[in-house]
């Protein structure tokens, strides 16, 4: 959360889910309110509703509108590509712990 909030322009709002944030957030309020910086939680779906979504994407019935996909090594590179608007059409992801695009799901 400190991270976050430290790249979070003035003015600017950072945006949480639940599920991944944790529950255990420690932030200086302070600096906060001294650079008008705003807090938006958000809550996407249950664990059954989630996987019934991942399903109607695996089955090519909802596009998720994903543009590029790169490695977790690329992360400065995106954020680079999002400061020039030279990012592609689409939502933009990164693999976190997958060796490679296209995986369904993690080997055994």
């Amino acid at each position: 959360m400190p991270t976050s909030i430290f790249v979070c322009d003035t003015g600017g709002m950072v945006v949480i889910c639940a599920g991944t944030t944790g529950y255990n957030a420690v932030v200086d309020l302070r600096y906060l309110w001294m650079r008008q910086k705003r807090f938006q939680g958000s809550h996407f779906a249950n664990d059954d509703q989630a996987k019934g979504l991942n399903d109607l994407v695996l089955a090519g019935k909802v596009d998720p509108c994903l543009g590029e996909t790169y490695t977790f090594e690329q992360i400065g590179h995106t954020h680079q590509l999002m400061h020039d608007n030279k990012h592609p059409a689409g939502n933009m992801a990164c693999l976190v712990s997958a060796p490679k695009k296209g995986m369904k799901e993690l080997p055994l």
